[in-house]
């Protein structure tokens, strides 16, 4: 004899919907080894999927400007920048898959609480740190200098092929000065910051 299933669900309960992580991993993986950042805008991340497809664009805009103009600093040049297309790529499919556990333990916690705005007391984990520099005015001002460079890619405008002749390469060194300086302090402010607590 067979039983018919009894339904768990009270009357006032709605059913809930399984969220399929697995599924939705793969898909933002897929996507975003088609074309970088829109696996991230498949996962609702659009800044972040904007901006990895914004640096890709303006690698490959820089990349075809470098080689098409006759200065000193080009084949350097065109190789750090024709290295910068697979780093970005590869970290754009390590970042996404990682979101996509961010986002996926996210709806979990919106439908067992049954409110996604709703934040339990030690929610600010890895995940809202990873989050959190989209918003502040970092989007804005990379879409602002990252399209007047394209800008200047494009036009090739004399001036700026001259300053990057005579400046190129100490512009350069000073840029990667300045980020590792950067990097040197926030390590040494988060040991110092482990100390005190």
């Amino acid at each position: 004899m067979k039983r018919k299933s009894q339904s768990t669900n009270k009357p006032g309960e709605t059913k809930v919907k399984p969220v399929r992580n697995r599924t939705h991993k793969f898909i933002a993986g897929l996507l975003s080894a088609v074309i970088p950042g829109l696996g991230h805008i498949y996962l609702r991340l659009y800044m972040r999927g904007l901006t990895f497809m914004l640096l890709v664009l303006l690698d490959l805009s820089a990349l075809l400007y470098f080689s098409t103009i006759g200065i000193q600093i080009n084949v350097p040049l065109l190789i750090l920048l024709a290295l910068f297309i697979p780093m970005i790529y590869f970290y754009n499919v390590f970042d996404v898959l990682q979101s996509a556990d961010w986002v996926m333990m996210r709806r979990r916690r919106a439908i067992t609480h049954g409110n996604l705005d709703k934040q339990t007391p030690n929610e600010r984990t890895v995940g809202e740190a990873m989050m959190a520099w989209e918003k502040g005015i970092s989007f804005g001002l990379l879409l602002i200098v990252g399209g007047s460079l394209m800008i200047l890619f494009f036009r090739k405008p004399r001036w700026f092929k001259e300053l990057l002749a005579m400046y190129g390469g100490y512009t350069f060194a000073v840029l990667m000065i300045a980020g590792g300086l950067l990097l040197f302090g926030r390590e040494i402010w988060v040991m110092l910051r482990k100390k005190k607590i």
